[in-house]
């Protein structure tokens, strides 16, 4: 838990209030201080004759929820949270009242968390973090769905939960029982690309690169040359932020071309896995990237920009090379052609150091998960609930109407998906299946009637912006979609890496070990610290050899052997 600046004594009698109800919950496993089971108002009610995945309860049923909020929420005239296509929807065709006890954005939502648990008053059905969640099933406060899911999750939500192979979904399991579903996440979108200036390269005879020497050419092209032909010395050689982590101005696209990762976790071919920062090729790496620093070809203040303020150099024509993920054309390099429509972005797989091919790292990280409370009465109500958003939004036999109805309403652009409670995307392969079959209606092989209906959406706006001469200026939605599922595209880069087992997929993505918790930030604080001063020349090199060996004696050993048990204890049974 964090606490915040003058919060201590609350936030320690939050914490004590907390162990004392779990405590209480594990020795009578009396949740909510109820006698009857909650989740059924009607003594009479009884689950259906043919129950099943979308069956409805006769009378229905009431259960109580709690909402994690985006915080930019618009609703129809007349609806609400609680009244909205959505929750209609459960009640007349699951049978299902579903009330919000309350919905909270941002921080706040784990606080509120935190004061439910502490004050033993948890809803019916909840979306939980994954610490609270481990912690109150180990307590005995929810339901054990190992008996429902099987017989109540429909094919399509089975579908979703697999597209990665089900990594994600048994972490949801606690010795050996399902307490939740998890709210899936996909990783290829993770990986990273190298974002260039197309016009930029034009304007200096310069070729896409196909080596990490190319990518330093251009960098010292862009810095030098003065790409932008405006007569001043004011782009910089390539973009990057201050942030280790994944994102605009990355860095793990670099590191990978030396085969090395500045986080993941890397499961090699003896079964073992170690820490990316730690493999031979980091301090090559951080020797080039010091070199570059030397040669003027980073910005001197990247140390205090994070990825927004690297967004907002490139939105503003000062950055045309950098590291980054697939949402750039929704992003800075959307910005960067609505400042400048003759502003002409590619993006172009990572490059290796050495010949041997570069992998970039992609990541997951399991952050929520929809459970029930112990004492509701039909548990399975949850993930009826959960297939219902699954039939509507994933079902490959959706219809258009349906996806607008209960997706983005094409009039008032609201997203009506983000009202419903357990909203799940097989994000694994959702936009690689788009992209596949957009292009393959657009080169002839495929017909329109025959791809998913969300799909189409995309093909029929890539479809306009190229029939109308691909005019960014006059059409900046069909570029962003043609740039990001198009031929031309991010998702194309992706597929590339797909097609050619060239992944490499972060084998740790669970819950912080016990050492991560205790010595983790410390740990993040020195590589960080050791690994810009490298960059910038205020440290030698010969630095990282210290750091590998701190990191060892500091925790790093202990975290090691932690994440190789729960790799091992989770995955390997």
């Amino acid at each position: 838990m964090v606490l915040r600046k003058g919060k201590g004594k609350q936030a320690a009698l939050i914490v004590s209030l907390v162990l004392i109800m779990l405590t209480i919950a594990a020795c009578g496993n009396d949740t909510n201080g109820k006698e009857q089971p909650s989740g059924n108002d009607s003594a009479t009610t009884t689950r259906p004759e043919n129950d099943g995945p979308l069956a409805k309860y006769e009378p229905a049923i009431e259960l109580t929820a709690m909402k994690n909020l985006y915080g930019d929420e618009r609703y129809l005239p007349g609806d609400d949270l609680n009244n909205n296509v959505w929750t209609r929807a459960y009640a007349e065709e699951l049978g299902i009242k579903v009330n919000y006890k309350w919905a909270v954005a941002g921080e706040g939502f784990q606080q509120k968390v935190t004061m439910s648990i502490a004050s033993n008053d948890l809803p019916d059905i909840m979306t939980l973090p994954a610490k609270d969640y481990f912690t109150l099933a180990k307590a005995g406060k929810l339901a054990d769905l190992t008996p429902y899911f099987d017989k109540y999750a429909s094919d399509t939500l089975k579908s979703t939960l697999n597209a990665d192979g089900g990594k994600q979904m048994k972490t949801a399991y606690v010795d050996g029982k399902l307490y939740g579903i998890p709210q899936t996440g996909g990783s290829d979108a993770t990986a990273d690309m190298i974002w260039i200036r197309q016009d930029w390269l034009e304007n200096l005879n310069l070729s896409v690169p196909e080596t990490l020497d190319d990518v330093i050419e251009i960098a010292m092209a862009f810095r030098n040359d003065d790409p932008d032909k405006n007569g001043v010395k004011d782009t910089f050689g390539i973009g990057f932020q201050k942030d280790l982590n994944s994102g605009t101005g990355s860095y793990e696209g670099f590191f990978a071309a030396y085969h090395a990762y500045g986080k993941a976790w890397v499961r090699g071919e003896d079964g073992k896995i170690t820490y990316g920062a730690l493999k031979p090729g980091m301090k090559d790496a951080l020797a080039k990237l010091r070199e570059m620093f030397a040669e003027d070809l980073i910005d001197v203040e990247f140390g205090v920009k994070d990825w927004k303020k690297v967004g907002e150099d490139i939105a503003a024509g000062k950055i045309g090379l950098f590291y980054g993920r697939e949402g750039l054309p929704w992003m800075s390099a959307k910005d960067a052609i609505v400042n400048n429509p003759k502003a002409e972005w590619i993006s172009v797989p990572i490059v290796s150091s050495d010949g041997k091919p570069a992998k970039p790292a992609t990541n997951v990280t399991m952050e929520r998960y929809f459970a029930v409370r112990a004492d509701v009465q039909y548990p399975e109500a949850l993930i009826k609930i959960i297939n219902l958003f699954q039939d509507r939004i994933n079902n490959p036999k959706t219809t258009m109407d349906m996806l607008s109805k209960f997706g983005v309403d094409p009039v008032s652009g609201i997203n009506f998906a983000a009202y419903a409670f357990g909203g799940l995307d097989p994000s694994e392969d959702k936009p690689n299946m788009y992209f596949q079959q957009i292009n393959a209606v657009i080169e002839g092989k495929e017909t329109v009637d025959n791809i998913h209906p969300e799909a189409v959406r995309y093909y029929n706006t890539i479809k306009n912006y190229m029939d109308k001469g691909m005019d960014k200026g006059a059409d900046p939605l069909g570029w962003n979609y043609y740039k990001f599922l198009g031929p031309e595209s991010s998702w194309k880069i992706i597929s590339h890496y797909r097609e050619n087992n060239l992944f490499e997929r972060s084998a740790w993505f669970g819950l912080p070990t016990k050492t991560m918790s205790q010595k983790g930030a410390t740990l993040d604080k020195l590589q960080e610290e050791t690994f810009i001063k490298i960059l910038t020349g205020s440290a030698p090199v010969s630095d990282y050899d210290s750091f590998v060996e701190n990191w060892k004696k500091l925790g790093g050993n202990q975290i090691t052997e932690e994440v190789n048990e729960w790799y091992n204890s989770t995955f390997e049974n």
